[in-house]
C-alpha cells in the first residue's frame, strides 16, 4: 500500500501519511501527527471549522489504520470506474457538470468493484466489451448530501478497448460529451476537471 492517501475536500485536501517530513520543504498547510482516533476527530473537526488552511498533512504508524478511522467518522459511499484506452492509443473522458470527467459509479449491492468498474463505463458512454487490465489507484472525496457531508471511496481500473462503437453519453446522468483525446493533448482536461481526476492520471502516468 502507497504511504500516502490524500483525501479531497472539494480545493482542499487532507493528506494521510506515514513520513510527514516528506511533505515539509515543498508544501504549505498545517502539519499533525496523533496516536488515537479521538485525536484525528479533533485535527479534522477544526479542518471542517476553518477556511484558512487548505491542506492538512497528519502522520501515523500505519496507513490502513488512518484511513479506517477516517472513513468511521463518515458515511462511506464505494463507486467504481475506469481510464480506457482504445487502439489508437486515445483515452476516453466524459463531461458531466461543467467538467471533464471519467465514467465512474456507484457500486450495487453485492456487486464487485471490477464488474462495477466495467458496468459503468458501458453504461456512462455506450460501448461495450471492455477488457480489464489493471487496478490504478483508490481516490477519496467528500461532497454533501444535503446535510451530510459523506466519504466516497472510488477504485480506479485501467481498461482497453478494441472496437468501433459509437460513444453515446448516458444524458440520464447529465453526461452531456463522451470523446476520446490523444494523450498528448489533454490540456483542455487539466484546466477543467477534478483533483482526484488528476490523481488517477498520474497514477497512471498519463501526466
Amino acid at each position: 500500500m502507497a504511504k500516502d492517501c490524500s483525501i479531497y475536500f472539494d480545493k482542499r485536501k487532507i493528506v494521510l501519511t506515514e513520513n510527514l517530513g516528506s511533505y515539509f520543504n515543498d508544501h504549505c498547510g498545517l502539519f499533525a501527527s496523533y496516536d488515537t482516533p479521538q485525536e484525528l476527530s479533533k485535527i479534522l473537526e477544526f479542518f471542517q471549522s476553518t477556511i484558512q488552511v487548505e491542506n492538512v498533512f497528519i502522520s501515523g504508524e500505519n496507513l490502513q489504520t488512518m484511513l479506517d478511522e477516517f472513513s468511521c467518522m463518515y458515511r462511506l459511499i464505494e463507486a467504481s470506474g475506469g481510464l480506457v484506452e482504445n487502439k489508437n492509443g486515445e483515452l476516453l473522458f466524459i463531461f458531466r457538470y461543467g467538467r471533464w470527467d471519467l465514467p465512474k459509479g456507484k457500486l450495487e449491492k453485492n456487486e464487485k468493484v471490477e464488474d462495477a468498474a466495467l458496468r459503468e463505463v458501458s453504461e456512462e458512454t455506450g460501448i461495450s466489451n471492455l477488457k480489464l487490465t489493471g487496478h490504478i489507484v483508490n481516490t477519496y472525496h467528500t461532497y454533501r448530501i444535503g446535510n451530510e457531508v459523506v466519504l466516497k471511496k472510488t477504485y480506479w481500473y485501467k481498461m482497453s478497448y478494441s472496437g468501433n462503437e459509437q460513444l453515446i453519453p448516458q444524458q440520464s446522468e447529465d453526461i452531456s460529451i463522451a470523446k476520446w483525446f490523444p494523450k498528448n493533448h489533454l490540456d483542455e482536461i487539466i484546466s477543467n476537471t477534478y483533483d482526484t481526476i488528476r490523481e488517477v492520471l498520474n497514477s497512471e502516468k498519463v501526466l
